[in-house]
């Protein structure tokens, strides 16, 4: 009897002890057993709900306007053949060199509605990055760099303009002309009492020479005052050229079989995508007359500012020391043959004229 006893002590000894062990487990792990997730059940293939399908292209990501479909953004995907639209491009190679037309969501069908051009006729407006607008720019070889200009590349602008000193009511250049109010004489060389206005002149300047009063005036027009100046920078370039192409000349009657095709002519245009301020910046630098041509820029500095000082006659002398030569009494001539060009020279007793 002891001994049942003692085993059933044991036994209960050993039962709470179990349970004691699995409470402090259970605390240990925050309350509460892990369960594992429940596999999700597979949806059932088309072919077992008896509705047709066929793959389809469809957007993976959202693809915004103009931009061109790179890999990874379209894929293919099952749609039920009943609702494919029936310009549904067949092949993700439909896409090669073509941008987005439209907004497309993702998870939308890829249609050829949908698709431009990269550089077609009339979608000019997909290769314009977003806050620039296109502007025609005129080039020929020299502004232009030798027609290195190439679509996607960047360039800067440089002008030159003249400056000239003008009549600031008048908004003329210098000097005015002038006439001074005279009497005006009858035939006897006697005043009328009426007044006059005399031939008009050129303005002059007051001064004295070798104790006499005179009037200085100019004996040519004024000499424009030069400057260069880098204007508008990171241009890009669109197109080389005009966007419709003329159509070729008409064969000429008579004109052999094989003969050559005449070149074509060079481009006198480029279409650039600047900021709307830039714009109105070529604008008027056009429409005044001002001489610009293009500077291209090194792939990778698009996105360059550079900081430039204006170049003049005074910046020349001063950043190349160059010194102002001073007057002097004789000049080195390049040649004999030049000066005959200018005027006779003696030459051992006899002129340059009668050498001739």
């Amino acid at each position: 009897m002891q001994r049942g006893r003692l085993l059933i002590i044991l036994g209960i000894i050993l039962g709470v002890a179990t349970l004691a062990v699995v409470a402090f487990l259970l605390l240990q792990g925050g309350g509460g057993l892990v369960s594992a997730p429940p596999t999700p059940t597979p949806a059932p293939p088309a072919e077992e709900t008896g509705i047709p399908t066929t793959e389809v292209i469809v957007a993976l990501q959202p693809i915004s306007r103009g931009s061109p479909f790179v890999a990874g953004s379209i894929g293919r995907r099952p749609w039920p053949a009943a609702n494919v639209p029936p310009d549904v491009i067949a092949d993700e190679a439909e896409t090669i060199g073509k941008v987005a037309k439209t907004e497309i969501v993702q998870g939308q069908i890829i249609v050829r509605s949908m698709l431009a051009d990269l550089a077609g006729a009339g979608e000019a407006s997909f290769l314009i990055p977003l806050g620039r607008v296109a502007v025609a720019y005129p080039i020929n070889r020299q502004t232009s760099v030798a027609y290195a200009i190439q679509p996607g590349d960047y360039v800067d602008i440089l002008i030159t303009a003249f400056f000239l000193d003008i009549d600031q009511e008048f908004q003329s250049t210098l000097p005015n002309k002038l006439s001074f109010i005279v009497p005006e004489l009858d035939e006897n060389n006697e005043p009328t009492g009426r007044f006059t206005l005399s031939e008009p002149i050129d303005e002059g300047r007051f001064e004295v020479v070798s104790d006499n009063p005179a009037v200085i005036f100019p004996r040519e027009a004024q000499i424009p005052r030069r400057v260069a100046q880098l204007t508008v920078q990171g241009a890009k370039v669109i197109k080389v050229g005009p966007w419709i192409e003329p159509p070729p000349p008409p064969t000429p009657e008579g004109q052999p079989e094989g003969a050559p095709t005449p070149t074509p002519p060079l481009p006198d245009v480029v279409t650039l995508a600047v900021t709307p301020q830039d714009a109105l910046v070529l604008l008027w630098l056009r429409q005044s007359g001002i001489y610009s041509e293009m500077a291209l820029r090194s792939a990778g500095e698009e996105n360059a500012d550079h900081l430039t000082e204006a170049v003049t006659l005074q910046y020349m002398l001063t950043r190349f020391n160059i010194a102002v030569p001073p007057k002097i009494e004789f000049v080195m001539a390049p040649s004999i043959k030049e000066l005959e060009q200018q005027q006779p020279v003696v030459v051992e007793g006899t002129t340059t004229e009668g050498q001739r």
